[in-house]
């Protein structure tokens, strides 16, 4: 399991992208490959038949957090659209996966006054690498022309 300072948050709606960042967070990645069929042989069951291979890989992320700023992560991860996560690994390559909620974060008592330390977990599956999305660049369709803005 990797542990890597820093993430941001991008959710992608209809109304536009909107980032949630945090430098000074942690994300702890396990990367696990899974397939959809999985067998036994039938004249030799040592022998274990695999097929269409995915990716499930789980987030856990965390951060300390004043209570305005926990409002507004629970608002955005909450809020319709696709969810990405991005953070820069240890080689300085941006790493981009598109998640789902799988725990939100619980609001601690003290959170209501002080920074307080809050976790949450991320879900991802996907098949062969995720990519990676330039949400800067613009591109507007109509129907005799396509404009792209950087």
């Amino acid at each position: 399991m990797a542990a890597i300072k820093g993430w941001k948050l991008i959710r992608q709606s209809t109304q536009g992208v909107f980032y949630f960042n945090c430098n000074s967070g942690q994300v702890e990645y396990s990367p696990r490959r899974k397939y959809r069929t999985e067998k036994k042989n039938a004249f030799d069951p040592t022998i274990l038949h695999q097929r269409d291979e995915y990716r499930e890989d789980s987030f856990d992320l965390q951060a300390t957090l004043n209570p305005d700023e926990y409002y507004t992560l629970m608002s955005f991860i909450t809020a319709t659209g696709s969810l990405y996560l991005e953070y820069t690994a240890y080689n300085e390559v941006k790493s981009q996966f598109p998640v789902t909620v799988s725990q939100f974060p619980k609001c601690p008592d003290d959170l209501h006054e002080y920074p307080e330390k809050v976790k949450f977990s991320l879900e991802s599956r996907y098949i062969g690498s995720p990519g990676y999305i330039d949400f800067g660049i613009i591109v507007i369709e109509d129907e005799d022309d396509t404009v792209t803005s950087n």
